[in-house]
């Protein structure tokens, strides 16, 4: 149990990665659960404080059924369609920009963390695979892949060393050490991903933006709600 629940959170800890970049551009917290207990005063900050109220309107301890849940969901949803309606008639770019950021990075998380929780739990069993048979070899060839493909394209000598010193640490005895490493490099390959995804998605808005394509804009946006509402209906 101890395990699943350090692995939710490392879980959990990859997804605020898509909060991180998000907050890049309009400022505001990393964390959306930080930021769901603030109470900010400047008008430019309610758009996002609407958005991150669904973390309080849905409290993952607190007991409820699921017809409540679905229905907090729904009611959730729909007020924030009235919200983005309301900044896309007024066609107020800005706040367009920190919305769509914020339901394109809500989705990201809501739709990748099962996914991540599988692939995290298939690298782990690999290589605690490889130590049992003494496999250090592919350990550091998995290390290696993982290492590039966390990297950005800017990538220099001292990263270099920092896979040369990393691969020196791959010993019998330092299992436990080694899966930390694969865990934070997993992490950063993740990141860069989303951070990909994140980068596309919202260039494509702001593209949209440019053009004056309100309504094309509204109609991404309300799938996107949509389809984040229903993934949270799902969450067992």
């Amino acid at each position: 149990m101890k395990k699943i629940l350090t692995l939710l959170s490392f879980i959990t800890a990859l997804s605020s990665s898509i909060i991180v970049v998000s907050c890049k551009t309009d400022n505001t917290n990393q964390k959306i659960k930080e930021k769901d207990n603030e109470t900010g005063s400047k008008d430019k900050d309610k758009p996002n404080n609407n958005l991150n109220s669904s973390e309080q309107d849905l409290p993952k301890d607190q007991p409820i059924t699921k017809k409540e849940k679905d229905e907090k969901t729904d009611s959730f949803a729909d007020k924030l369609k009235k919200d983005l309606k309301k900044i896309l008639d007024k066609k107020e770019d800005l706040k367009i920009r920190e919305y769509s950021t914020k339901l394109i990075s809500k989705y990201f998380q809501k739709s990748s963390e099962k996914q991540l929780l599988k692939d995290w739990f298939d690298l782990e069993k690999k290589i605690k695979k490889w130590f049992d048979e003494s496999e250090l070899n592919e350990i550091k060839k998995e290390i290696t892949i993982l290492f590039s493909e966390s990297l950005d394209n800017n990538s220099n000598n001292q990263e270099s060393r920092k896979l040369k010193d990393l691969l020196d640490k791959v010993t019998k005895d330092n299992k436990e050490g080694i899966l930390e490493e694969v865990k934070n490099l997993f992490g950063q390959k993740i990141s860069k991903e989303l951070e990909e995804k994140l980068k596309s998605e919202t260039d494509g808005i702001n593209n949209l933006l440019s053009k004056k394509q309100y309504e094309t804009i509204k109609t991404k946006l309300f799938d996107i709600v949509d389809k984040t509402a229903e993934l949270e209906k799902n969450i067992k």
